[in-house]
């Protein structure tokens, strides 16, 4: 297979003149250089009747040979509302699965690996297919299977650490799936097009279960449903538009599983729902509200699993942040709710700072879609939500672990970066971050930007420790001693195993995870502009020990480390 490869990548020089930032910004084509036209900006977009069109779950894939299932990126036609004319998408596309936008879900189980080849049926490379701000059209595609164990061979990852797949050629990931039961997640992981793909439709859901899922009590059939949500602009036509002109992209309309905002006709019964936010940048803060002013009691929210699998134990909620490729699982119960409607609703600014910043305005989009709820069942509702939902430890594991601090700044405004303890990096240094194969490490995050970072480690299986506000900087980015406050546990619902975690704005958010797959791949922000403009690093996990680092033995030393300089 040939490709843009390793070999043949050209990487962007430090125009010191501009700044890191910025010239890596420019070689990806996502800030425009001194004198270049303004990139052209999108919306507001035609506004479609909201709560017209049923929501679709998407098809689930069969394997086309034993432990084998092929999917096909291609150009398709979609309508994004019944309203609407069907527009020119992106899909993934299975045998017997012909998705014209986004890709089919495809179900795991433990112990029972399969091979997925990933067929690149885009056009020939110099061919435009959208009339975006993309860098180039050499129309290369990957397939990350987001939250998974898998190799580095497998992980879909971008250049120059594995060749993209150039159109007409094909690559096959093997999964083991020796990991717990999770929501997973596929998406295209091209770099600097990571996400102009997933807007245009490159993403699906790779749910993974095993024996102990399968015994919970929780909604299970058609009484389990999976929403990838999204905000997007369109033209006057119905057709997509996406631009970096700002430089991170927001939309104007809620979409779900591909409609603009739809309506879901459930039962007065539980339902288990998994919920991905699949956006460019937008968080989104998740509750219910009776449609037309009314006033009864809200359906039960309760929190049951999140990224790489289910907490410890039920958490009931009201609200819900969930931020770009943060996944969690929510039993709703719509019991005692006959004929009532219920909105789902966001309370999020469009670019989250704080965690608990709030908008009633949910940053143009206040609502995402309706829940209908029926007079009647369809048969009895027999599920329950158990006290207790696993056997894992309700706290990360600290004692012996290694303590590594990276960081996130902006070198320039609205261009951040990430960097090890002492300097911020672009995606194309040298690594830093090495930690030892089968050892556990905290990693210890410093927020110097001015707003939250969802950052996602590839290939590992990590838990939220805590975090601790930061008054003020140094010169050299350090945390002044004596201005950090007390550490803060984290919320009930973000203590599941988790792979992408809210880091908040002059914050330090500290994650920890043991590091059992060997090889490079990434780290990054999945705020999918930031991620493209260079808001990445090379994760390699080796076998050099890690003994500059310091060793934590309690969460009592470790809040003495994180207070050093």
């Amino acid at each position: 297979m040939c490709g843009r490869s390793a070999e043949h990548q050209q990487f962007p020089g430090r125009t010191r003149m501009l700044g890191l930032g910025a010239a890596l910004a420019i070689s990806a084509g996502l800030l425009a250089p001194p004198g270049a036209a303004e990139p052209a900006r999108c919306g507001p977009s035609p506004v479609p009747a909201f709560f017209t069109d049923e929501a679709r779950q998407p098809p689930v894939a069969a394997p086309d040979a034993p432990g084998h299932y092929t999917l096909t990126a291609r150009v398709g036609r979609h309508s994004f509302h019944s309203e609407w004319p069907a527009v020119p998408t992106l899909g993934y596309q299975a045998p017997g699965a012909p998705v014209q936008y986004l890709g089919p879900t495809i179900v795991t189980e433990r112990g029972k690996p399969i091979d997925v080849t990933v067929v690149n049926g885009l056009p020939e490379a110099g061919t435009p297919i959208f009339p975006f701000d993309q860098p180039d059209d050499d129309n290369t595609i990957t397939a990350h299977r987001h939250g998974g164990l898998q190799a580095p061979e497998s992980d879909g990852l971008p250049v120059p650490l594995q060749p993209e797949v150039p159109p007409g050629g094909s690559q096959t990931n093997h999964y083991p799936n020796d990991q717990a039961a999770a929501p997973l997640w596929y998406h295209d992981h091209v770099h600097h097009h990571t996400s102009y793909h997933v807007y245009e439709g490159l993403a699906g859901f790779i749910p993974h279960t095993d024996e102990i899922e399968a015994a919970l009590p929780l909604p299970k059939g058609e009484f389990a449903q999976r929403f990838l949500l999204q905000d997007k602009k369109f033209n006057a036509d119905g057709t997509l538009c996406y631009s970096h002109a700002d430089p991170v992209f927001v939309g104007d309309l809620p979409v779900v599983n591909g409609t603009v905002a739809p309506k879901l006709s459930v039962e007065p019964r539980r339902y288990t729902f998994t919920l991905l936010n699949a956006s460019d940048t937008r968080s989104y803060r998740i509750g219910l509200r009776q449609a037309g002013g009314g006033s009864a009691d809200r359906p039960s929210m309760t929190v049951v699993g999140s990224d790489s699998g289910y907490l410890p134990r039920p958490v009931p909620v009201d609200e819900l942040l969930i931020a770009p490729a943060e996944r969690y699982v929510v039993v709703v119960d719509f019991t005692g709710h006959e004929a009532q409607n219920w909105v789902l609703t966001n309370g999020a600014p469009s670019l989250l700072a704080a965690m608990d910043e709030v908008d009633p305005g949910g940053g143009g989009i206040p609502q995402l879609m309706r829940f209908d709820v029926g007079t009647t069942t369809s048969s009895p509702d027999r599920s329950t939500i158990p006290p207790v939902l696993t056997d894992a430890a309700e706290r990360p594991l600290l004692a012996g672990a290694r303590l590594r601090t990276v960081q996130t700044a902006e070198e320039m405004a609205g261009h951040p970066m990430l960097g090890d303890r002492d300097r911020l990096l672009d995606y194309h240094d040298p690594v830093s971050e090495t930690p030892q194969l089968n050892s556990t490490e905290i990693w210890a995050m410093r927020n110097r930007s001015p707003n939250s970072h969802p950052i996602h480690l590839h290939s590992v299986e990590l838990r939220l420790i805590g975090r601790w506000r930061v008054g003020r900087w140094d010169a050299d980015g350090k945390p002044v001693p004596g201005t950090i406050g007390p550490f803060e546990p984290p919320a009930a619902h973000e203590s599941g195993p988790k792979d992408t975690f809210v880091s908040p704005p002059d914050q330090i958010t500290a994650w920890a995870g043991r590091f059992a797959v060997a090889g490079t791949a990434v780290w990054h922000c999945h705020i999918l502009s930031h991620e493209d403009a260079a808001m990445m690093r090379p994760l390699a996990v080796g076998d050099d020990p890690q003994t500059q680092l310091p060793i934590v033995r309690d969460l009592a030393e470790l809040d003495r480390l994180v207070r050093e300089p």
